[in-house]
């Protein structure tokens, strides 16, 4: 190549090294331009090169390289860079990176590591490292390197080892031989080595400040959602201590005079049917104890929230239990027109609180209706599987949403003008955590909701349940 012709394809060399630095943050793709850049081309002269960093340890580490192992692999690897019609910006590009890694040079250098503080006092690389100077061994002396580096350097007859500043500080050493073409490398190659360090220390000291940066905006956000779940936890706790508060006064204000309501209502209703009166005294009768159940409920979830009370499990007869209930809630099945289907095998024993098992039923058989139109169908089925009862309360309703379907369980969440949001939430702490069981929703917008849940047949470790 012609001195003319061989400056022109420096200068070509340098700006298309230059510009693939300075559009790029990504380390990796630094590197991998670097050591392409200074192998591509025989007018460099440098046949293999590679980049060692330093750790705060002073530990010389990370290497990347790129060039032959052998002569074998230097011939095949020459032959394919001549019949290659690829541009320099294209071998720039990652696409070839990982083959290039998974060589045998590249994976030798992987391997390399040498603890600085052992350097000998005239060793080139501490005068590379602490004198900030590039180094040309020629012949032997390129032995003088740390014995790590001898498999490296004896391929060659002149090795440079030259450092990287980064952030003001000798944090890399390179090194770039002459291995199998054995061309000398000239004074003009390591001005130009020179120059193409200097630039890659400032691309990487942008690449590691744009790293730093990113981390430390991630632990900001990390931090910031830190921050916001503590903020609702705070806001949980003071909603708490508020629940405890209500349901204190509300025990003490509210809980007496409601059961007297209560108790006179279900002797009205007795009466009402005894004496056969005007049916329209024991219907109204019968919503009065309706809705004195409702409200002792919501106290029971109050209650029941604030100070978390054991269950008192006995074998309960679903069938019978859930008959008695329906007597509570028929009124507004009736007047909702909603088509109740109960399919509970006669046999199914249930093993739970009845106070607590009623809560439950309340909650999602009330929710169910208040989710249905005229005419739609509500269907309480049961059954028993692998040690447990299981329950599915079923309707063609509306459906839930996704993003509420996500809520449900939460306290204090819910989507109705009335209420607290506690309801849910207190039936899924009932069976999972006072009966040990598991409840699931399956919900589909204008198709419907099926809610099942299921309890252990009888408490784990106990030889057999607790009579009726």
């Amino acid at each position: 190549m012609e001195p003319k012709d061989t400056l022109q394809y420096e200068i070509y060399l340098l700006d298309a090294i230059c510009r693939g630095l300075q559009a790029t943050l990504n380390v990796d793709k630094i590197i991998h331009i670097v050591l392409t850049g200074l192998t591509a081309g025989a007018s460099l002269g440098f046949s293999r090169a590679a980049i060692f960093f330093i750790n705060e340890s002073g530990i010389l580490h990370g290497g990347r390289g790129i060039g032959p192992y052998d002569q074998n692999e230097a011939e095949k690897i020459w032959a394919d860079l001549t019949s290659s019609e690829a541009t320099l910006e294209e071998m720039f590009e990652n696409s070839h990176r990982k083959t290039l890694e998974s060589q045998r040079f590249p994976v030798e250098i992987k391997s390399v590591r040498y603890e600085l503080a052992k350097l000998p006092v005239n060793s080139p690389l501490r005068k590379v490292i602490y004198d900030n100077e590039i180094i040309l061994l020629k012949g032997d002396e390129r032995f003088l390197v740390p014995e790590e580096f001898h498999w490296f350097v004896r391929h060659a007859t002149q090795v440079v080892v030259a450092p990287i500043t980064i952030s003001g500080k000798i944090s890399a050493v390179v090194f770039a031989d002459n291995a199998f073409h054995y061309k000398d490398i000239t004074p003009g190659m390591i001005s130009f080595l020179s120059i193409v360090l200097n630039h890659t220390g400032l691309a990487l000291s942008n690449a590691f400040a744009y790293e730093s940066t990113r981390h430390n905006l991630e632990q900001v956000q990390q931090l910031n959602e830190k921050l916001r779940q503590v903020q609702e936890e705070l806001l949980a706790c003071e909603r708490f201590a508020a629940a405890g508060r209500i349901s204190t006064y509300l025990a003490h204000e509210i809980r007496n005079p409601l059961a007297t309501i209560g108790g006179f209502a279900r002797q009205i209703l007795e009466i009402a049917r005894e004496k056969h009166t005007d049916p329209r005294i024991a219907r109204n009768a019968k919503i009065v104890v309706n809705e004195v159940r409702r409200l002792e409920l919501v106290l029971n979830n109050l209650l029941r929230f604030s100070f978390k009370q054991p269950a008192k499990k006995q074998n309960i007869h679903l069938l019978s239990f859930l008959n008695e209930l329906m007597e509570v809630l028929s009124i507004s099945i009736e007047d909702n027109g909603i088509h109740l289907n109960l399919d509970i095998p006669q046999h199914i024993h249930i093993y739970a609180d009845s106070v607590q098992l009623s809560e439950v039923f309340y909650n999602l058989i009330h929710n169910a209706i208040e989710s249905m139109k005229h005419g739609d169908y509500l269907t309480i089925s049961a059954g028993e599987e692998n040690g447990y009862v299981w329950v599915e309360i079923a309707d063609t309703g509306y459906g839930i949403p996704p993003d509420v379907l996500e809520q449900l369980f939460k306290p204090f969440f819910t989507t109705k003008s009335h209420g607290i949001g506690l309801g849910l939430h207190l039936v899924k702490t009932i069976i999972e955590e006072n009966h040990g069981g598991k409840i699931e929703v399956d919900s589909r917008v204008n198709r419907g909701t099926k809610i099942r849940f299921t309890i252990p047949k009888k408490e784990v470790g106990s030889e057999k349940n607790t009579a009726d």
